[in-house]
């Protein structure tokens, strides 16, 4: 079942809607990550080098600590880098892993610098010995690396911190080589902007808006249109379903999908949602066929996690749940991800539109912020 969405997605509908110009943020995405990744470059002197306490060169693990835009930041990141030999984890809440000590690298993202979690993480790091990394535009989180004399990737503040993603992710990259847990990201980096700057002219405000496209090439997987994808997904329910180095990216599908078009969206992963959730489209027929679920693939997954999308899928339909595939595109696995991460911007942006909504404001974020510091406790 699918609803009919009749409102044109074309240049007066976003002059119409777009007051804060969030359409400009998402095409902003690969330029983010080419100034960021330069900036954190130069202020970690190519090896933590720039003055300041030094983190450990050789660390036993990795925390990246955020919330949001800046947890999503360290999942892409993370993901991007299977040769990672050490135990990494994103950390969404107050507290670090007890295993985390003064030989881990710990690293510390908020674009505003005043995530009260990302605090919390920042004071438990330095009581523990660690020298974490500070990522932040300002706030108390700079003003802590300044106190304790951190290494601090200062970035431009101003904006949304969702619609900053290249700001937070790029100096992590930068972090992770700097550690020497990778080589430099350059060239991947390179790849991964010339794609996005290619999907701003493919999934742009003057792309088709049509059905699903077949691919330029049928060699390919079928490239999905944003427009039309959104289309699909208005007066829907949507799932997001990833697998392997996916998942970080329909994390990012479901937080855009809320925070944009202010709808219900949820994500899972494979194969450990056909342990459970599978059996979820049973008892409510209705809602079932009130849902979009959207596969991400990457062909250079492991061949059982594309079976198991496929088969999955298809018990979907079964259910008369709606399903569609959306394919990463790219040679590395970085730009195969933010190939998927870009998609899934336009299409929360599109549906916002579809919905007739401002995709910038949060209001129920800001409400729910109020109300936390009306209780004690910060936002």
């Amino acid at each position: 079942m699918s609803v009919v969405a009749e409102t044109p997605l074309d240049r007066a509908t976003i002059t119409a809607l777009d007051a804060s110009d969030m359409l400009g943020a998402i095409e902003s995405l690969p330029d983010q990550l080419v100034q960021a990744y330069g900036t954190a470059r130069a202020a970690f002197g190519g090896a933590f080098g720039a003055g300041g306490k030094r983190p450990p060169s050789n660390p036993n693990g990795l925390a990246i600590c955020g919330m949001g835009g800046s947890a999503i930041g360290g999942d892409l990141v993370v993901a991007s880098l299977p040769e990672l030999a050490l135990p990494a984890t994103v950390v969404r809440g107050y507290a670090l892993p007890s295993w985390i000590g003064p030989d881990a690298l710990v690293i510390l993202a908020s674009y505003s610098g005043d995530t009260e979690e990302t605090l919390a993480c920042a004071e438990t790091a330095v009581a523990r010995g660690c020298v974490p990394v500070c990522v932040a535009s300002g706030g108390r989180l700079a003003a802590f690396a300044a106190a304790h004399d951190l290494p601090l990737v200062s970035i431009a503040g101003g904006g949304q911190p969702r619609a900053s993603l290249g700001k937070l992710a790029a100096p992590l990259l930068a972090a992770l080589e700097a550690a020497g847990l990778c080589a430099s990201q350059a060239t991947n980096l390179d790849e991964t902007v010339a794609l996005l700057r290619r999907g701003i002219v493919e999934h742009g405000p003057d792309s088709d808006d049509g059905p699903l496209a077949a691919a330029p090439d049928p060699e390919l997987p079928p490239r999905a249109p944003a427009k039309g994808l959104a289309r699909l997904a208005y007066g829907r329910q949507v799932v997001v379903y990833g697998a392997g180095s996916t998942v970080a990216a329909a994390r990012r599908w479901k937080g855009q999908i809320n925070e944009n078009a202010k709808a219900p969206a949820f994500a899972n992963e494979l194969p450990e949602l056909d342990h459970n959730e599978i059996m979820g489209w049973t008892s409510l027929p209705a809602l079932a066929r009130g849902t979009l679920a959207v596969f991400l693939n990457d062909g250079e997954l492991d061949r059982r996690l594309l079976l198991r999308a496929e088969l999955t899928a298809a018990v979907l339909a079964e259910r008369e749940v709606g399903v569609e595939h959306v394919w990463a595109h790219g040679a590395t696995r970085l730009a195969r991800l933010f190939s998927l991460v870009q998609l899934g911007d336009y299409v929360s942006y599109y549906l916002a539109l579809l919905y007739g909504v401002d995709p910038t404001p949060v209001a129920a974020i800001q409400d729910f912020k109020a109300k936390l510091m009306t209780a004690g406790l910060d936002a």
